[in-house]
C-alpha cells in the first residue's frame, strides 16, 4: 500500500506543481510559446463509465493487468464533466474532471471528486486513432464510509489512470479505460494505509467537436 501512496504523493507534487503555472499561464502567451489557456466555452466533454473493483495494487502493478484480475463483490456506474484547461505546446495538456459515482454491490453508496490531471497527447497513431493517456490526481468524498477501502474515511486522495481512444470517423465520441484510485495519501485523509482500485470502461462525448 505504502507505494500505492508514494505514486499519489508524487501525483499530489505534480498537480500542486501545475497549480503554480496555471495562474500565470496567461503570461506565457506571447507568440511562438505554445502555452496556450482554454477559453471557457471550449473543451468540455461528458463521460459515463461502469466497472468492477479488483484486489490487486497500483503498488504490483497487477491493477493494470486485466488477466490477473480477482474480482470483489463492488460495481461502480459513473459520470463526469471533463474541461481542459490549459495547453502545453500541444505534448500534454491541464484538465479537471467533477465526477459523480454510484458504488454498489457489497454496499451501496455515492462518491463524488474533483480530480485535475495531466494528459499526453502525441501517439504515432494518432492519424488513425487519436489516443490520450491521463494521470490525475484529485480529491474524493463518499457518502458512506466503506469497507472497500479499508480505512473508514469519507474523505480520501483521487487518482485516475485512463487512456481515451478516439477512432477516426467517431466525430466526437470515443471511448476510455480507467482505473479509478483512493488513497489516504500518506495519511492526510485518516491513517496511513487504506485504498481501493475500480478499473472502469466508458464512452465520452467532446463538446464542439
Amino acid at each position: 500500500m505504502r507505494k500505492i501512496e508514494q505514486v499519489s504523493g508524487f501525483g499530489s507534487g505534480l498537480i500542486l506543481a501545475l497549480g503554480v503555472v496555471v495562474p500565470n499561464a496567461a503570461l506565457a502567451q506571447e507568440e511562438g510559446s505554445g502555452v496556450s489557456v482554454t477559453p471557457w466555452g471550449q473543451g468540455w466533454a461528458l463521460g459515463g463509465h461502469a466497472g468492477q473493483a479488483v484486489h490487486e495494487t497500483v503498488k504490483s502493478g497487477e491493477a493494470f493487468n486485466p488477466f490477473v484480475w480477482d474480482f470483489q463483490d463492488y460495481y461502480i456506474a459513473s459520470t463526469g464533466l471533463q474541461k481542459e484547461l490549459v495547453d502545453f505546446w500541444g505534448y500534454s495538456k491541464l484538465y479537471t474532471e467533477a465526477n459523480v459515482s454510484y458504488i454498489f454491490g457489497e454496499e451501496h453508496y455515492f462518491e463524488v471528486f474533483l480530480t485535475p490531471s495531466i494528459s499526453w497527447e502525441p501517439f504515432p497513431w494518432d492519424d488513425v486513432v487519436d489516443t490520450t493517456a491521463y494521470l490525475g490526481v484529485g480529491i474524493s468524498y463518499t457518502t458512506e464510509t466503506s469497507r472497500l477501502d479499508h480505512s473508514g474515511e469519507n474523505w480520501m486522495a483521487s487518482m485516475i489512470f485512463e487512456l481515451e481512444a478516439q477512432p477516426a470517423g467517431w466525430g466526437p465520441w470515443s471511448i476510455y479505460g480507467r482505473i479509478h484510485h483512493r488513497s489516504t495519501a500518506f495519511g492526510t485523509f485518516g491513517d496511513d494505509g487504506g485504498g481501493s482500485n475500480i478499473p472502469s470502461l466508458g464512452v465520452r462525448y467532446h463538446f464542439g467537436q
